[in-house]
């Protein structure tokens, strides 16, 4: 396990982490990535009966060139079997040029694995969020029904449609 809290600590800004040991105890449902025997990857999903939150997804920097990340995104959507939905970065309130590229290449690898832009974006806990889903629309309203169900009671003062 330290090698997936490394990865989860090491992949995502400080602003869009829950704590690790939170996580383990919540709703969350962590899938390891294996790669040539070897853990490579992990994804964190949040569900309720409407859908599927993929929560984290992330693959360690030495194994992203070998498609690695292409292939289990596939594969998960595949088996979902419910829409899934994701929130990531607006690439156009990145703080510099960089920052922008690195969320568009991100934004870029979700929509090449077949996920669609949705018509909205959310701000969530101060972090602006595109959103992407396997539907053609996946609402607001029941992507704050899903927060709620999966997360905290009072989640959806900390979410607001922009």
């Amino acid at each position: 396990m330290p090698y997936i809290k490394k990865l989860y600590e090491d992949s995502f800004p400080a602003s869009e982490k829950k704590p690790f040991e939170w996580m383990m105890d919540s709703e969350e449902r962590m899938l390891v990535v294996m790669a040539d025997q070897k853990v490579c990857g992990l994804l964190f999903t949040l569900e309720d009966e409407t859908g599927i939150l993929i929560d984290y997804f992330a693959i360690d920097g030495r194994f992203r060139q070998n498609g690695v990340g292409s292939r289990v995104l596939g594969l998960y959507l595949e088996q979902a079997g419910k829409p899934v939905i994701l929130e990531i970065e607006d690439p156009g309130s990145a703080s510099n040029e960089q920052e922008r590229k690195l969320r568009l290449r991100r934004k870029d690898f979700y929509l090449r694995g077949g996920l669609k832009l949705q018509d909205y974006r959310v701000d969530l806990f101060g972090v602006r969020m595109e959103m992407l889903a396997t539907i053609d629309q996946f609402t607001y309203n029941a992507y704050v029904a899903l927060l709620k169900n999966c997360l905290f009671e009072g989640v959806e003062n900390h979410v607001s449609k922009v």
